[in-house]
């Protein structure tokens, strides 16, 4: 696993956690929620520096944001502050992408399999019983193959390398307390780590019409369906992987 793909997975998370932050009133946060992420956002902008040779030069060097004072035992961060720290990852991760999409070409070619990446909700499964029996694609499920002693960020890279395609199930797992459907946080992640894994237009999304999709996913191909019924998205999954796997 190298050391690139492990800092780009870190970055993936890293903006995740950024992006669920709760503001309130005035757009502000509480430092609690924010001020154990800044150390990671320096170590990580710091890594990207000596890993990329140069690549990231015109990623805006920014400062942290300062709290605004204190309210009751903790203290209070405004949104406009940690909203470009956000776009830096998102920065980050659109031009590894990108780069990686040419830079993986012959890769890909070679590992013709596609990576199932999904939730709670066991439709999952379907999905993976048309790609083997119907489609006659060998498929890979995290859960199914063996740790090894490994962490799940090491098992997720190293078992990725075996896969040229991702086919993401983002079902409603999670339901926030303004009543918004999500997907179930690794599920995000991955899609992030996928992005950058990957290269952009190898990964295919199976979107549970309802749940929540944030704005800043970009490039992915969005197939939609009802719940319990992923298989009405087989006929477009069929015809994206047919120029996706040759």
């Amino acid at each position: 696993m190298s050391e690139q793909s492990i800092i780009l997975a870190k970055i993936a998370a890293l903006k995740k956690s950024f992006e669920s932050i709760e503001y309130g009133y005035g757009d502000r946060c509480i430092g609690s929620s924010i001020e154990p992420l800044l150390p990671r956002y320096e170590t990580l902008i710091k890594k990207l520096e000596t890993q990329f040779d140069g690549l990231f030069d015109d990623l805006p060097n920014l400062s942290l944001p300062k709290s605004l004072g204190n309210s009751g035992n903790d203290s209070l961060y405004q949104r406009y502050g940690i909203t470009p720290l956000i776009n830096n990852l998102d920065y980050v991760l659109e031009v590894y992408s990108n780069m990686r999409i040419g830079e993986k070409t012959e890769k890909i070619k070679k590992a013709n399999r596609v990576f199932i990446s999904h939730g709670r909700s066991e439709e999952w499964r379907k999905l993976q019983a048309y790609l083997e029996k119907d489609l006659e694609h060998n498929t890979l499920e995290l859960a199914q193959e063996a740790n090894l002693g490994r962490t799940i960020l090491q098992k997720l890279s190293e078992e990725a390398q075996k896969c040229s395609v991702a086919v993401i199930v983002m079902t409603g797992d999670d339901i926030t307390e303004d009543g918004d459907i999500r997907a179930r946080e690794n599920v995000m992640h991955e899609i992030g780590f996928f992005q950058g894994f990957y290269g952009l237009n190898n990964v295919v999304l199976l979107h549970e019409s309802g749940v929540n999709i944030p704005s800043n996913i970009h490039g992915l191909v969005y197939i939609p369906f009802a719940k319990d019924t992923i298989d009405a998205t087989f006929g477009a999954l069929h015809r994206e992987l047919k120029v996706l796997m040759n």
